[in-house]
């Protein structure tokens, strides 16, 4: 307990001077993410150490402008049960609260009315909160830590090997209560394998599809200009998410077309599971007369069918199944209705 706090209050100590840049076998990772677009050689690897002042104060920089140095929860009774991810030197494994916050069950509620709390915990204070400080993902090493990454097991009370950046992040972004990060990523068929730290900052900064890829060239481009409120992977998400626009002020997507899926509760998720083939009638064609479409209006002109850009329940342009009763698909293409009116009719 003595070495505990002591080791406690070196870290604040060290803190309160910087941080590092490192995250073990992935520390030069703006320039794996060039090298997979340029063919440039990646930054070797460095050999783990302890990290110098210099790096700790570039990695505490980026840590403390992201979300893992923010991550407190004030929970529904017992908040030591979402420490196990937001600050889990805080979780208490022995809470009765601690396997029902494992339930879905145990939050169902009638709607309309606030959820429940869960029995059985204590809840933590926010100055008594730890976040995700640099001890749950990096070993100390005297008054530094190891540029190498472990991931803190606060049930053993130890330190678990890791032999990836992205075996270290699936400890927390795996499918509990639907952040299903590492899921979808095992999914990608363009980004598949990747490790996280290819695209996020190693300790936080947040990633921008542009970073690595020029919406200002190729053949996609003017579709790009076409869609400057539309998330990425709203267009280009392969796992069928639905997409809405994000009207909530305080979301990092306000005002943005984007994937969403439950993750506690409806949330704007930008997609891990990504393709470089698009589906225009995703968003811009109604799915039946009784549904809107996800966007209202198009630029597409190529059919004469989008008077003053309004999306209709059908496009000729686009081929339909062929019905029942005989019909060939040519029959029933031709006939396809070319406006709105026409497509209610039987």
């Amino acid at each position: 307990m003595i070495r505990r706090h002591f080791f406690i209050a070196i870290a604040l100590l060290v803190l309160s001077a910087a941080s590092f840049v490192f995250i073990g076998t992935n520390l030069a990772l703006t320039g794996q993410a060039k090298a997979a677009q340029d063919g440039t050689p990646a930054a070797p690897t460095p050999t783990p150490h302890p990290a110098t002042a210099e790096e700790f104060a570039a990695a505490y920089a980026e840590w403390s402008a992201s979300a893992h140095a923010d991550t407190f929860d004030n929970g529904k009774g017992a908040n030591t049960t979402c420490a196990r991810c937001k600050s889990p030197t805080n979780w208490d494994i022995d809470a009765p609260s601690a396997d029902l916050a494992l339930d879905c069950a145990s939050c169902k509620r009638v709607p309309g009315e606030p959820r429940p709390d869960l029995e059985g915990g204590i809840p933590i204070e926010q100055e008594a909160w730890r976040n995700i400080s640099c001890e749950i993902c990096h070993e100390p090493a005297g008054e530094t830590v190891m540029t190498s990454v472990a991931y803190w097991n606060n049930v053993t009370q130890s330190y678990e090997e890791v032999d990836s950046a992205q075996e270290l992040c699936a400890h927390c972004h795996e499918g509990r209560h639907g952040f299903e990060v590492i899921e979808e990523q095992s999914e990608s068929s363009v980004h598949n394998n990747w490790e996280c730290t290819r695209c996020h900052g190693p300790h936080g900064a947040p990633a921008t599809c542009e970073e690595c890829h020029n919406l200002l060239e190729g053949e996609a481009y003017q579709d790009h200009l076409r869609h400057q409120h539309v998330n990425c992977t709203a267009c280009h998400d392969a796992g069928k998410l639905t997409i809405s626009l994000d009207t909530d002020p305080d979301s990092n997507f306000f005002g943005t077309f984007v994937p969403i899926r439950y993750a506690h509760t409806l949330t704007s998720w930008p997609s891990h599971d990504l393709q470089k083939e698009v589906d225009c009638t995703r968003c811009h064609h109604r799915p039946s007369v009784q549904f809107p479409a996800v966007a209202n209006q198009t630029s597409c002109d190529a059919s004469g069918c989008h008077e003053n850009g309004a999306v209709l329940h059908w496009c000729p342009i686009f081929k339909r199944d062929p019905p029942p009763g005989g019909a060939t698909a040519s029959q029933h293409d031709s006939a396809a209705p070319a406006s709105e009116a026409e497509a209610k009719s039987p």
